[in-house]
């Protein structure tokens, strides 16, 4: 279950309180993992990069430096999150974008979780891999050259368990830009377990098909209300469907 920025309230204590309560959403829906996402605007972004044409439609205008900045998570907030999902039985996870975020989130994650747009960042690979933890790697946007590139990275130096999730980039996605077959091309190619980073709109469809040509995992957006203001609230899931896909999902798992 995928928190992305859609913790961000206002205040630290407001903040906290509103991740808190995705990790206790998460957690009930039946999901196996939560996970948020942990940078500094700094390591992702020019401080000119203009403004998001995406982003405008959820209602957000600003440059997008200044949006980095504002759903940054403060490293302070990670102890929280892991003792809280330690005391509701789901496992914490968050995605770091530099070697920095990575060391933080090392302290309290068993696996880790590398967003498409690093998967060339060969610093941040690279100390991933020398953690010997389990490594998610997305693959949106990516070329098989570019896969490749992160996969002798990753193996040079010893990773752990390697998983690929198959990734289209666009914020929602629509259904016919899934191109779902490339989980089998995947799985084919790299003999790896393989996934899906599921954006489109739809709790069910995705997910399902997935399954039936061999995902394994599938990770999803979610959120405690769409209306919210945000980057991430509009194309994910509430909990009412968030439910709806995990129990779907562990039917279909059966079948």
């Amino acid at each position: 279950a995928e928190a992305g920025s859609n913790w961000k309230s206002g205040t630290f204590e407001n903040d906290l309180k509103r991740a808190k309560k995705l990790i206790e959403v998460a957690a009930k829906s039946g999901a196996d993992a939560v996970k948020f996402q942990t940078y500094r605007p700094e390591t992702v972004y020019v401080k000119n990069p203009g403004k998001s044409s995406y982003l405008k439609k959820s209602g957000i205008n600003e440059n997008v430096y200044e949006i980095f900045k504002k759903y940054s998570m403060p490293y302070r907030m990670l102890p929280h999150l892991s003792k809280h999902c330690t005391k509701n039985k789901i496992l914490f996870m968050s995605t770091p974008f530099s070697i920095n975020d990575a060391k933080e989130i090392n302290k309290f994650t068993n696996i880790h979780k590398v967003a498409s747009f690093e998967i060339n960042h060969t610093q941040l690979l690279e100390f991933l891999a020398k953690t010997k933890k389990p490594i998610i790697l997305s693959t949106g946007a990516s070329t098989y050259d570019e896969i490749n590139f992160a996969l002798r990275i990753l193996k040079k130096n010893k990773s752990g368990e390697i998983f690929l999730l198959h990734t289209i980039s666009k914020y929602p996605a629509p259904p016919d830009s899934l191109n779902l077959k490339a989980i089998i091309d995947l799985k084919k190619k790299y003999n790896l377990t393989v996934g899906l980073s599921d954006h489109s709109t739809d709790p069910i469809l995705a997910p399902l098909i997935s399954i039936g040509i061999g995902a394994k995992i599938i990770e999803k957006h979610f959120t405690l209300n769409k209306n919210l203001k945000g980057p991430d609230h509009k194309f994910a899931l509430n909990p009412t469907e968030l439910v709806q896909m995990i129990s779907s999902i562990r039917i279909a798992e059966k079948m």
